[in-house]
């Protein structure tokens, strides 16, 4: 079977992979899909500079899913650091089908890395998020590292 041919996976993105420039570097091969709402979770940036999803009733995060061949999974795990413990893979229902989502191991608050939160922002923006949530986000400029 061809990589064009390989089976796709659902994965949500919700930090700097709503980038699809970023993406067509990383993925080559990963195709956008829709931009869908997360009941229950919250957009975090943590210690170590890097967005994380946590779970907090009432609240709402945004991501975009991307389909994934095999070799763009490859990719993404090793970009998100999944052997060395940074990000650990789980699968969570997505509009009721499954789809992968890296979580940051660290889960402490933090100020963004330099640079960082403008291709979130940037790409959720050309994603149509809605403004509230581009606020929420942004909140987060006021301590860049």
């Amino acid at each position: 079977m061809t990589e064009a041919a390989a089976p796709t996976r659902r994965y949500l993105a919700y930090g700097s992979n709503l980038c699809t420039d970023q993406m067509a570097r990383r993925c080559p091969a990963a195709m956008p899909g829709e931009v869908v709402p997360l009941d229950g979770w919250r957009f975090v940036i943590n210690r170590e500079g890097f967005a994380t999803l946590l779970p907090a009733p009432g609240a709402q995060a945004w991501g975009l899913l991307w389909h994934l061949t095999p070799a763009c999974e490859a990719a993404l795990d090793t970009y998100e650091g999944v052997e060395t413990g940074e990000y650990r893979k789980v699968e969570w229902l997505v509009r009721a089908a499954p789809a992968l989502v890296y979580l940051a191991s660290e889960e402490r608050p933090g100020p963004p890395r330099a640079g960082y939160l403008e291709r979130i922002l940037g790409g959720a923006a050309v994603l149509g998020m809605p403004g509230a949530y581009l606020a929420e986000i942004g909140a987060w400029a006021g301590a860049v590292r």
